[in-house]
């Protein structure tokens, strides 16, 4: 079966990625150092990007799910929020969280827990804001893992997405908003989207962003090639989506 262009950048974004989930390092970001553990994804300029999209405010109560290192865990926090819990599957993640936030002077307003989405939360847990930047790829069903760090990029079947929404709903405060960030070009929005709407959210898109990549960067494989333009660019377009509770 052919590779699809996401595949290939899905790939690309592993390997890329590898020296930092082997050892761990730092990143800057937001004007601020990071610090990045072993195993866990590392963040980058698209976390900059969702991260200054997001309605922070004094009041709010504030959940992450994916946190990974906890930069926009930590920013919420630092912008005032409430109330701000940080949720991984992946444990390292949220040692890495409680690292930054105490870092960084948040430290005992950053709840960081191990959960797989909604899991370890109780009934009486409602959040005003629910962020998430999920796994972009919508991968075939059938994908295997090679690595477990393949899931923060890789969604087989959309199974995470279909979950998230499934599980979402009692811990959405009345008049809550979730934000979540996808990929117009590595992703499928639509299938977010009709997912929602069938859930009963209303959806608009919030935010959109694009950033070019040489294609040889990536390797020159017939799914690239045929998304390249004529100076060897791809275009990754990347939409923040707001939902809502009709």
């Amino acid at each position: 079966m052919d590779r699809t262009f996401a595949e290939d950048v899905g790939d690309w974004l592993v390997a890329q990625a590898d020296d930092l989930l082997q050892v761990g390092g730092t990143k800057q970001l937001m004007g601020l150092d990071w610090t990045v553990l072993p195993e866990v994804w590392p963040p980058d300029p698209a976390t900059e990007v969702f991260t200054s999209a997001l309605p922070f405010g004094p009041g709010t109560r504030f959940l992450e799910i994916g946190c990974g290192a906890g930069v926009t865990s930590v920013m919420a926090a630092r912008n005032g929020c409430e109330r701000v819990v940080a949720a991984d599957i992946n444990p390292a993640a949220v040692a890495n969280t409680e690292l930054n936030a105490e870092t960084h002077g948040v430290g005992d307003r950053v709840e960081a827990l191990t959960s797989d989405l909604f899991h370890e939360f109780a009934p009486t847990d409602v959040f005003d804001l629910i962020v998430s930047n999920p796994p972009l790829v919508r991968a075939r069903e059938d994908r295997a893992y090679d690595r477990p760090i393949e899931r923060s990029v890789f969604d087989p079947g959309y199974g995470i997405h279909q979950r998230f929404f499934d599980e979402v709903k009692p811990h959405l405060a009345e008049d809550g908003r979730i934000f979540m960030n996808t990929s117009d070009t590595m992703g499928d929005p639509k299938s977010i989207v009709a997912l929602a709407v069938r859930m009963g959210f209303a959806v608009r898109k919030h935010h959109s962003n694009r950033i070019e990549i040489p294609g040889s960067l990536i390797g020159w494989t017939p799914a690239v090639a045929a998304a390249a333009d004529e100076h060897g660019l791809v275009h990754i377009d990347s939409s923040i989506y707001e939902f809502q509770l009709i």
